[in-house]
Formats: structure tokens, C-alpha cells, sequence
């Protein structure tokens, strides 16, 4: 199952929504933390050119990360598992999913419970997997 051609990344950005109704926000950076596409309106991904900068660098050294935790939009989630190219975020009901690829990190923060996170999981790993399989 290949997704449809995209013409621009804010396209990978609604794919993803489509792939979990838990999903609140989302985004689209370079492993540098430059912004490629966000979410907007309702569902604006507030997180900061800084905070991007300093969440991207995580993955440079992903193992440490389960101990500082990890902050988007000025919330601080702990961070109970990574993997190489994953990390997971969670702050009570919410949480995050991160997966970086070579030049990309597909970013979703959702709500709800531990069930709810499985497919939040699978539709950030299913955009990341995409893109590296067209040389992102």
C-alpha cells in the first residue's frame, strides 16, 4: 500500500492525521530542526524554532534521552522508551511519537490512552518509512 504522490510536505502532514484519530498536532523537520511542514488553525503545532533545534539534536544521542525527558511546545514529556530511530514522549493523557529517518523527523502529538498510542505510532512510522523510501 503506497500512499499518493504528494505535491507538497504540508500533504505528509494531513496523511498522517488520516492514519490516527488521536493525533492533535503534528510536523514535518530536517534533522537540523528547520520546519518542512506543520499543522495549523485548530490543531496548530506551537513548538519553537529553538525547541525544534534542541529536539532534533535528541536523536544524536537517543539512549540518553529516557533521562532528561524531552520538551514541544513548552511541555516537558517523559520519554519511557526509545529506539534507534524513535522516541516516544508521554505527559498524562497526551504523548508524542518521533521517527527520524536520514534527513527527516515526523513528528505527532496525541491524546488519549495506551491503545490509542499504537496507531499513533504506526502512522509516524508509516510517513517516516515513506520518506526514507524516496530518499528523505
Amino acid at each position: 500500500e503506497k500512499p499518493p504522490k504528494m505535491s507538497g510536505w504540508d500533504d505528509y502532514v494531513k496523511l498522517l492525521f488520516g492514519r490516527s484519530a488521536a493525533i492533535k498536532r503534528a510536523a514535518i523537520i530536517g534533522s537540523d530542526g528547520s520546519v518542512w511542514a506543520r499543522s495549523g488553525d485548530a490543531n496548530e503545532f506551537k513548538a519553537s524554532d529553538a525547541e525544534l533545534k534542541r529536539f532534533a539534536a535528541l536523536f544524536n544521542d537517543v539512549n540518553s534521552v529516557p533521562g532528561t525527558g524531552a520538551d514541544l511546545e513548552n511541555i516537558h514529556y517523559i520519554v519511557p522508551r526509545v529506539e534507534e530511530k524513535l522516541i516516544f514522549g508521554k505527559k498524562d493523557q497526551t504523548g508524542f511519537f518521533a521517527a527520524k529517518t536520514n534527513q527527516a523527523i515526523v513528528i505527532a502529538i496525541y491524546e488519549g490512552d495506551n491503545a490509542q498510542s499504537a496507531s499513533v505510532r504506526a502512522g509516524v512510522e508509516y510517513i517516516a518509512q515513506y520518506l526514507a523510501s524516496s530518499g528523505y
